[in-house]
């Protein structure tokens, strides 16, 4: 009579082969345990430890609600302890990104994983091949800054359907469900009006720069709302996109406009240098207000009230919501950690000159 380990053994050794002589392909999904209790005629206990064996060594990975699938049996997937971060940026050397990454990275370390960075463009066929070659490093996890989180589903369903997990970081798509980690947008926009309105203004203006993100449009609410907790109406006037600086200035000149609320500091930093460049002062003539206290301009930095976010912050909770996932730890619907922000206040707001006595 055949004892419980030749059994054991007999099954391994026969789903193994399977895999080896292509029969079992990477990435088909195998039998369940009770199927293949049905097949072998054993117990799913028997099953249950030859499939063990086989995550073990690499020749399978089990996903939990999903089943049990084929991997390389080089990759040895379930001990890589490799995580990526795939990251958009329009300039690379900016700090913020450095931020995202060392924070991302210590938290890592903190699970006993090493961050892989891969810079990505604003296309999300490149993002795709991104991941794709992410996936062939057998890293266990994505986190990922995409340009365009909208243009980027078909994307997340791709690793959804490979069973690889994923976080969102700064920005997402509101019809997408997903694991995300951003800063607190809307509060960050209320308290950027609530300085000016303290300073008299009425007459500003919210100025976006990819006005398609959820990031800005909650910049935005916050704003507005506000605006209309003081009684001052809110209309399509309140928002510039694609700034035509020659019709701002003229605007300032006129008393139409006395203060504008920058979506991001990069913006804040070229409107006030071309507003400098048509004669005006900053906060003389215009109060400005930036978001992300953006550090990679030292000579507007030290004058440029801002509302701050911290980046480190939100890297090393990209990768705590990550890990967690990996672990075990966080299942069922998403989770969304939002990071506290700040107002910091230095010297390009000032008091509405145009302000009734």
């Amino acid at each position: 009579m055949e004892t419980k380990a030749t059994k054991y053994a007999i099954v391994k050794q026969s789903i193994k082969q399977q895999i080896k002589n292509g029969t079992l392909a990477i990435d088909a999904k195998l039998p369940t345990e009770a199927e293949y209790a049905e097949i072998y005629q054993v117990s799913t206990i028997t099953v249950r430890r030859a499939l063990t064996e086989l995550a073990k060594e690499g020749y399978i990975k089990r996903l939990k609600h999903k089943g049990t699938f084929v991997t390389s049996p080089v990759s040895a997937a379930a001990t890589s302890h490799l995580i990526a971060l795939l990251l958009y940026s329009e300039d690379r050397n900016d700090s913020s990104y450095i931020q995202i990454i060392r924070g991302a990275q210590n938290m890592a370390a903190s699970f006993g994983y090493s961050l892989i960075v891969e810079w990505i463009d604003a296309d999300a066929a490149q993002e795709a091949e991104a991941m794709r070659k992410m996936l062939d490093l057998n890293v266990e996890g994505l986190l990922l800054y995409s340009f365009d989180p909208a243009k980027s589903v078909e994307n997340y369903r791709y690793l959804e359907g490979k069973g690889i997990p994923f976080v969102l970081l700064d920005r997402y798509d509101p019809g997408y469900p997903c694991y995300f980690s951003g800063c607190n947008n809307y509060d960050g926009g209320a308290m950027a009006a609530r300085l000016l309105l303290e300073h008299g203004h009425e007459k500003i203006r919210f100025a976006g720069y990819h006005f398609f993100l959820k990031s800005e449009q909650e910049r935005y609410d916050g704003f507005c709302s506000k605006m209309r907790d003081a009684g001052l109406n809110v209309s399509g006037e309140n928002l510039i996109m694609d700034i035509d600086y020659d019709m701002l200035a003229a605007q300032i000149r006129a008393g139409e406009v006395t203060a504008l609320f920058c979506c991001n500091d990069r913006l804040a930093v070229k409107t006030i240098r071309n507003l400098r460049e048509r004669g005006l002062r900053v906060p003389e003539d215009i109060s400005v207000i930036g978001f992300d206290d953006w550090a990679a301009c030292p000579d507007v930095e030290r004058e440029l009230t801002t509302v701050r976010q911290d980046f480190t912050e939100i890297g090393a909770n990209t990768s705590y919501l990550l890990l967690s996932r990996l672990q075990g730890k966080l299942t069922g619907n998403p989770v969304k950690i939002l990071s506290d922000v700040s107002l910091v206040v230095r010297k390009s707001v000032c008091s509405n000159p145009f302000r009734n006595p």
